[in-house]
């Protein structure tokens, strides 16, 4: 299970690239690798508006959640632990961006919203965020054939308790190639040619960048070549996962819940999913929305639960959990996850899963 282990990094000397934000209520900013200058983003736990912090372990449960849900087959983003020193929040986790400069582009999934219903507001509609709406925003693009992924991410979300799937933890990843067609043309000609022509190739393929769904093509004013964009895409690896496995729970709150199974199963019982049901104003409970799904989508729901049991192993899951943090530094002991956490994690977790599987 060491592949299943966190790495430690400490990016205290990395550079940070001020110029890009990011959104959320994270503490997070982009950094950039000393060797390779890939982009990585480094986030720690949940703020309050006066900065403080609110939740220090949340960004433990989203690496215990990425190495969980590699561990059971789900498409993950890879989660990390990372240092900083001149940070606020010195620790953290770190994951590489899972775009490439102009390569591709990940479209959130509030742009396919939006898109669909330019009238949606999430801020206001939110009991209008429900599953029927993504699915009929993913058909008007004609990306129907990822509604499967979002019920993948619903099971995974019922798996870890994740309360906060809302419209920017999920997208679609779109890549773009260009090809150049050209005549037979003298050589040393068609290299000065062909030098004029990248230039434009990148100022088109910025204008293109947005297309969906089909072969661009675009004769450029020298007919000796044609110029071709071609888009795929792709469902994104599930990523900001960290609202869960009881996060939220002050270390006391742990300890007393762990003496008491009936506050675990009420716990779990009452923990809600953000993305609604279409008909319910009010959020649906993790295992409601599973019972839904299995009554209007069965193949894929029950493809993805046999998934699921086929890969679990109690043992398994607890020792990801125990060694989580096993290469943090002797000095930095304080970072690391009590045991009570822990335990509380794994019980979380597996109670989920078995609860998950009898639906089989």
């Amino acid at each position: 299970m060491s592949n299943l282990e966190a790495t430690f990094t400490d990016i205290s000397d990395w550079h940070k690239n001020v110029h890009y934000s990011t959104g959320g209520s994270r503490s997070k900013y982009i950094t950039l690798h000393p060797v390779t200058n890939e982009e990585y983003f480094f986030k720690g736990s949940k703020e309050t508006p006066s900065r403080e912090i609110r939740y220090p372990t949340e960004f433990w449960s989203e690496i215990v959640s990425s190495k969980i849900g590699q561990f059971l087959g789900f498409p993950m983003l890879d989660y990390n632990i990372a240092y900083d020193s001149k940070h606020k929040q010195k620790i953290g986790c770190l994951s590489k961006s899972m775009i490439f400069g102009a390569k591709n582009k990940l479209t959130e999934g509030i742009s396919y919203l939006t898109g669909f219903n330019a009238q949606y507001n999430p801020e206001i509609d939110k009991k209008d965020y429900n599953f029927q709406f993504i699915c009929n925003a993913l058909k008007s693009f004609s990306l129907e054939d990822y509604i499967k992924n979002i019920v993948e991410i619903i099971i995974f979300d019922s798996i870890i308790g994740n309360s906060d799937r809302h419209q920017e933890n999920w997208g679609v990843i779109t890549t773009h190639k260009i090809f150049i067609e050209e005549k037979d043309i003298d050589e040393e000609v068609s290299k000065i040619k062909k030098r004029s022509l990248y230039r434009k190739i990148r100022r088109l393929a910025r204008r293109f960048f947005s297309d969906e769904n089909k072969e661009i093509t675009r004769i450029l004013s020298d007919p000796n070549y044609t110029l071709k964009f071609k888009t795929s895409h792709k469902f994104a690896p599930i990523y900001d996962s960290g609202c869960c496995l009881g996060r939220e729970h002050t270390d006391e709150k742990v300890l007393k819940m762990l003496n008491d199974s009936q506050m675990i199963e009420a716990y779990i019982r009452k923990g809600e999913s953000e993305i609604h049901w279409e008909g319910f104003f009010n959020k649906r409970k993790h295992f409601e929305l599973i019972e839904l799904l299995l009554e209007h989508y069965p193949a894929e729901t029950k493809k993805f639960l046999a998934r699921v049991k086929e890969k679990y192993n109690s043992e398994s899951i607890k020792e990801i959990i125990e060694n989580i943090d096993i290469n943090v530094p002797k000095d930095l002991i304080n970072f690391k996850l009590s045991e009570t956490r822990k335990q509380l994690m794994y019980k979380l977790v597996t109670l989920r899963i078995e609860k998950l599987t009898r639906y089989l």
